[in-house]
């Protein structure tokens, strides 16, 4: 038979060793959530605003537009520029944010026969 001595020694060794077991395995939890998968971020400049979200989308990462601006050598709906640049590697997750292009501005002479009706 164990005395009681012997008794609390297993149970104080028991409860120490579970607390070493615990908190290995949440360092080794928190390392994998930190830590993450990498991705390389794709180009999407030149891409309708669909298929950039598609391609951002597969590659783990999302999309926000920043901004919507005129540009008379980009189409409507089309990516003009993205922060982070192309090749750049992030964490999946990550935000890609891009700014749209509204096509080209309206010209001074249709703005003119508008409002002079």
């Amino acid at each position: 038979m164990s005395s009681p001595r012997e008794h609390l020694i297993q149970r104080l060794l028991t409860v120490a060793l579970l607390l070493i077991v615990f908190a290995f395995s949440a360092g080794a939890i928190m390392y994998l959530a930190l830590r993450g998968r990498t991705v390389e971020v794709p180009n999407v400049v030149g891409k309708t605003e669909e298929a950039a979200a598609d391609e951002l989308e597969d590659s783990g990462l999302r999309m926000q537009i920043k901004s919507r601006a005129h540009n008379e050598k980009v189409p409507l709906n089309v990516v003009s520029d993205q922060e982070p640049a192309p090749g750049t590697i992030v964490k999946t997750g990550q935000l890609v944010r891009v700014g749209l292009s509204l096509g080209a501005p309206p010209s001074n002479k249709a703005t003119n026969r508008s409002s002079s009706r």
